[in-house]
């Protein structure tokens, strides 16, 4: 693979990426992934590496800043590993939102206490809209960059 097919794929990605990370926002917000009262990973995380206490204002924009970085960021990757292997993007970007879903918030959110680990959370449906929210991530990332990468 050349170094155009590789920033085509980047560039593919973070457009996938952004649209995927809208995508799994919009289906939090039908289907929620913990009560309202919770603070989400990002605005934990957010708290635990300011110096101070953040307002409420600053916390929430920091969380959207950390969830928009994370979710475009992930999507640009991903790009770039499709370009690489055609077994990324297979399944129409199902297994690819399995593995996000097991890297996050299956595993690693959790370790670092961000939120309890999928088996723990009360009620179970909020875990399961949180898996569910990754498949959906999965699929809109792959539909958006075929239909990026395509018009390159």
């Amino acid at each position: 693979m050349n170094n155009s097919d590789i920033g085509k794929g980047l560039l593919a990605g973070l457009i996938a990426g952004a649209v995927a990370t809208l995508a799994k926002t919009y289906w939090e917000e039908n289907f929620p992934v913990r009560d309202e009262e919770t603070d989400t990973p990002p605005a934990i995380l957010a708290q635990r590496v300011s110096e101070k206490e953040l307002t409420d204002d600053e916390e929430k924009t920091a969380e959207t800043t950390i969830h928009w970085t994370f979710g475009t960021g992930a999507g640009a990757i991903y790009g770039m590993l499709a370009e690489e292997s055609s077994l990324v993007s297979s399944g129409l970007g199902l297994p690819f939102g399995v593995v996000f879903w097991a890297m996050t918030h299956g595993s690693v959110v959790p370790a670092l206490d961000l939120e309890p680990y999928p088996t723990e959370v009360e009620p179970q449906r909020y875990a399961v809209n949180e898996f569910a929210g990754h498949l959906v991530y999965g699929v809109t990332a792959e539909v958006v960059r075929r239909a990026v990468r395509g018009l390159m």
